[in-house]
């Protein structure tokens, strides 16, 4: 069964002079196993928004179903959390036990998993981020470099083995390598154990690139949720918003304003690099 937002709202400090409408009305189903990208500016929602799949907050009216279970059910919440697995900007820095494993264990041991089976969902988790068990289990976390930081904290997520990945800028501060390693790491949780991926992105050029469809915030609301092909072709709209295009779209708008007679929009680096060498072979 999918997430279900149904007409949600969420305003920080309701009934006071500072109250503030974070969403308003928001729709949205994410399918099992797909992959979407959520972009806005700052300030649009996004956080809020996110902070909902797991019962971390609460509508303020309107509802988030987690297959079926309604997060403001506070009884379903350790289960709805056991399915939506949360991974925050700079996990690195949300590690606080002795060793490696034992921040790793810390999700499953507050789930009730038993013992024998904790250590199991530990190494399987260590060895799917690329830490080898043997290395890296009696380490302390903090003698780890910062890609082996962000690496341990996630598999403290995914030793809760989460049916949903939910990412907020799971990328920042890292430098092009750690950026790449940890998409092939997000897709590879996709493509190899279905996991359904939700991520929270100011690039572009990723949720352009890895993305089944994107959602749209503009101050609160949702503009918009389609394909990568349809979002990026609104982009008069989201340049308004604040937003950045991907490079390939930004080449095309720039080729485009030298005369350049480029019809389609890409937003794809690689179609793009093909039209353009698909011209210069022709017009050699």
């Amino acid at each position: 069964m999918p997430i279900q937002i149904q007409q949600l709202d969420h305003t920080y400090l309701p009934g006071s002079q500072l109250a503030y409408p974070a969403l308003s009305g928001i729709s949205l189903t994410i399918q099992d196993g797909e992959f979407l990208g959520i972009i806005g500016h700052t300030g649009s929602g996004k956080s809020t928004l996110i902070q909902h799949l797991n019962g971390l907050l609460l509508p303020t009216s309107g509802s988030v179903l987690v297959d079926g279970l309604d997060t403001r059910e506070k009884k379903l919440r350790k289960q709805i959390r056991s399915l939506v697995g949360m991974v925050f900007q700079y996990p690195e820095y949300q590690l606080f036990e002795e060793t490696v494993a034992r921040d790793v264990a810390f999700g499953p041991k507050n789930m009730g998993m038993p013992e024998a089976e904790i250590e199991t969902h530990v190494t399987d988790a260590l060895r799917l981020v690329g830490l080898n068990p043997a290395e890296f289990a009696e380490k302390s976390p903090f003698e780890l470099s910062g890609g082996e930081k962000r690496r341990a904290a996630l598999a403290g997520i995914l030793a809760m083995r989460p049916k949903y990945l939910v990412l907020d800028e799971p990328m920042a501060g890292l430098d092009p390598r750690g950026r790449h390693e940890i998409l092939a790491l997000i897709e590879s949780l996709r493509c190899d154990f279905g996991t359904g991926i939700v991520m929270v992105s100011h690039s572009m050029d990723d949720v352009a690139m890895f993305a089944d469809r994107i959602a749209v915030l503009d101050k609160g609301s949702l503009f918009m949720v389609d394909s990568p092909e349809s979002v990026f072709s609104h982009s008069t709209e989201l340049l308004k918003m604040g937003l950045n295009l991907p490079q390939s779209t930004q080449l095309v708008r720039a080729l485009r304003a030298r005369g350049v007679a480029i019809e389609q929009d890409y937003f794809r680096m690689d179609e793009l690099s093909q039209d353009l060498i698909g011209r210069w072979k022709h017009d050699r």
